[in-house]
């Protein structure tokens, strides 16, 4: 008979790793139901509310049979603070808290029989979120704030995996990796409900002799979700004012979904927008320590901000840096 005892020796050391690596794998917990938190229910509460006002309720009765893939579906800054706690929880945490929205309007969509995806976007950021492009620096970073941006530049439009899904060829159970835009992909190298029933096992009185392969996984391609994204190369009035456009200074900016291909060179926008770091152009970003800013946008309104219209016209084009 085979010994199976360096198999188990095997699995026991995995196992003592498991809990020092518990919050790096926490995006890899099997998808099973789990009731959300009461925070996450005040905030799903509050979402509904918000939809179920007579301006958001009529937007979302006139929406029937749109055929676009992804539609952007403006909420009001102001209209969040009407609202419980939302305006906080989404200045604390924007990404989970639209994650909520998102799944709140999901359901209103669904219960209207729309197959388009909708996704929340707030505009009309105060202006004490108003923000000069140039004058970021790294202590803005993770920020959500509102800039006024004249479109230079149009990369074409590329794909990135967003969200990737894994099984477990034993158990059959199913996770999904919420992965970073233009980072590694996240590496996954083992089942966390088999690895954990091992784990259970080896600390009982009568452990197994044999344990299943927790690391026998493949990732379900046709389930993975791609996103539509562009970048864009923006540069601010104020910088062709000042004339730091003169020396071919600009800032990238990446655009997301429904905003994919609907901006060109000139375009006056005023982009929402997280401030992000990357890695240096053509550097190594686990190596090279140093960082590049960049925007990553929420939400984009046609036009600048009443305060720059004062001091902006067409002949501003003529000094844009080139292409």
């Amino acid at each position: 008979m085979r010994d199976l005892s360096s198999r188990v020796s095997k699995y026991s050391l995995s196992t003592m790793f498991l809990n020092r690596r518990t919050s790096h794998y926490s995006s890899m917990t099997p998808k099973t139901p789990t009731e959300p938190t009461e925070a996450e229910q005040k905030t799903l509460e509050s979402w509904r509310h918000l939809f179920e006002t007579p301006k958001y309720k009529s937007d979302l009765n006139a929406l029937p049979g749109i055929d676009e893939p992804v539609f952007g579906f403006e909420i009001e800054w102001d209209d969040l603070s009407e609202h419980g706690d939302l305006q906080v929880t989404f200045s604390e945490n924007m990404e989970h808290t639209l994650a909520c929205g998102n799944q709140v309007l999901k359901e209103q969509y669904s219960d209207r029989i729309m197959s388009t995806r909708p996704v929340i976007r707030v505009v009309n950021l105060p202006a004490n979120r108003y923000y000069e492009m140039s004058e970021l620096r790294m202590r803005d970073r993770s920020r959500l704030l509102s800039f006024d941006a004249i479109v230079v530049m149009t990369s074409p439009a590329i794909g990135w995996l967003k969200n990737s899904v894994y099984q477990c060829n034993d158990c059959e159970s199913k996770w999904t990796i919420n992965e970073r835009l233009a980072r590694p992909r996240e590496k996954v190298t083992y089942c966390r409900k088999c690895l954990q029933e091992i784990q259970d096992d080896l600390r009982s009185k009568k452990p197994k002799s044999f344990h299943k392969d927790p690391t026998d996984i493949s990732m379900v391609v046709e389930e993975n979700f791609y996103e539509d994204i562009q970048y864009l190369e923006v540069v601010s009035p104020q910088m062709i004012l000042d004339g730091k456009a003169d020396n071919g200074e600009v800032y990238q900016v990446v655009v997301f979904d429904e905003y994919v291909g609907q901006f060109s060179r000139g375009d006056m926008l005023t982009i929402n927008a997280e401030v992000a770091v990357d890695p240096l152009v053509n550097r190594d970003f686990i190596r090279d320590t140093r960082r590049m800013i960049f925007l990553k946008s929420h939400s984009i309104e046609e036009g600048l901000s009443n305060e720059a219209n004062h001091s902006i016209d067409e002949s501003v084009l003529e000094s844009l840096p080139p292409k």
